[in-house]
């Protein structure tokens, strides 16, 4: 809010300056508009800033073991589903989030590289909103030259709620197919 309250006494002060040729009123309301839209702007980087703490360094996403709730509450996020993430995360990973198969297949949800790299491309529209354009884009940079299984817990529950979910409820349920049990 320091930002919000400097920035609304410059362009205060400026008003003067800024709008010369308007009365004194329509000064305060143009004064006004851009205040407000300073505030919004603040905001929303203390929101950004918030939202990449928690995706890349709270405890929370930084515990990569155990079948807990899923940390990404966002647009493909379904509370209907949850109890199958749950049973997939037990089945692929037995909870662990750093795991790695013989075969190649990395992180709680046993994904591709391959996969991996796709859903980056998936989540980046979602997380512009969220974290603003350029951040979203370095994330998801560093999430494409980063193994899965070093991924935090927040973008690998993101990434298989994005995957599962991407056209309609369950539409991504065949990469989960299968296995040692069906959940």
């Amino acid at each position: 809010m320091r930002v919000a309250h400097r920035a609304a006494l410059v362009v205060a002060s400026l008003a003067v300056v800024l709008f010369p040729m308007t009365s004194p009123a329509q000064a305060q309301q143009a004064t006004a508009v851009v205040t407000s839209q300073t505030a919004a702007m603040a905001k929303g980087a203390t929101l950004a800033a918030k939202t990449w703490k928690f995706a890349f360094a709270s405890t929370a996403t930084l515990d990569r073991n155990g079948v807990e709730p899923s940390l990404y509450r966002g647009k493909f996020f379904r509370p209907s589903v949850e109890r199958v993430r749950k049973c997939i995360v037990q089945r692929e990973s037995s909870g662990h989030y750093t795991s790695v198969s013989r075969s190649g297949y990395r992180g709680a949800y046993q994904m591709s590289g391959a996969l991996g790299r796709g859903v980056t491309w998936m989540m980046l529209k979602e997380h512009r909103a969220l974290l603003g354009s350029n951040e979203a884009q370095q994330a998801m940079v560093k999430l494409r030259t980063t193994p899965i299984s070093k991924w935090t817990r927040y973008w690998q529950d993101a990434a298989f709620s994005t995957i599962y979910n991407w056209k309609k409820t369950k539409s991504g349920a065949k990469h989960w197919r299968g296995g040692r049990w069906h959940c």
